[in-house]
């Protein structure tokens, strides 16, 4: 990650990948956002680390921090409903039909651009936030930052 000199500070917070609701959002990313050996992962940006930023955020609404944790919690739900187990446990054909059956639905739709929208900002957002990984995202988007860049996060 590049960050500027004398900077080690960063908005993105280390989280449990192996805890809720973490682990299924990781999944998640991975499935709407599969990286290749030309587009970065979700995981090489960092994307989870911000999110965990995101959630430990004063400004953001507390309803909008419930609404990411419930969702996994709700697609969990009906991944045992119609599968019996978790969704982080399926199959990638099963969790590509739940994900589409759920995003036929209000609630589906509203969490899964909610997810995009934060992996997008871990995409497109300067490294000292403690994303977008050795500026990964503007690399394969051929993006050039606008200057002055930040110093440090806005935090």
């Amino acid at each position: 990650m590049i960050l500027p000199s004398g900077c080690d500070a960063t908005y993105a917070k280390p989280v449990d990948m192996l805890a809720e609701p973490f682990q299924t959002i990781a999944f998640v990313h991975r499935d709407i956002f599969p990286g290749s050996s030309s587009i970065p992962s979700p995981r090489f940006l960092k994307a989870l680390d911000y999110l965990g930023g995101v959630m430990e955020d004063p400004y953001i609404e507390e309803s909008e921090k419930r609404f990411i944790s419930d969702g996994a919690t709700w697609l969990n739900a009906r991944a045992k409903e119609a599968y019996g187990k978790a969704y982080y446990l399926l199959e990638a054909p099963q969790r590509e039909r739940l994900l589409e059956e759920v995003t036929g639905e209000t609630w589906g739709e509203n969490w899964i651009w909610t997810l995009f929208s934060y992996l997008f900002e871990a995409l497109l957002g300067d490294p000292v936030y403690g994303a977008n990984t050795e500026e990964a995202g503007w690399h394969w988007l051929g993006h050039v930052p606008g200057y002055p860049r930040p110093k440090a996060p806005f935090i």
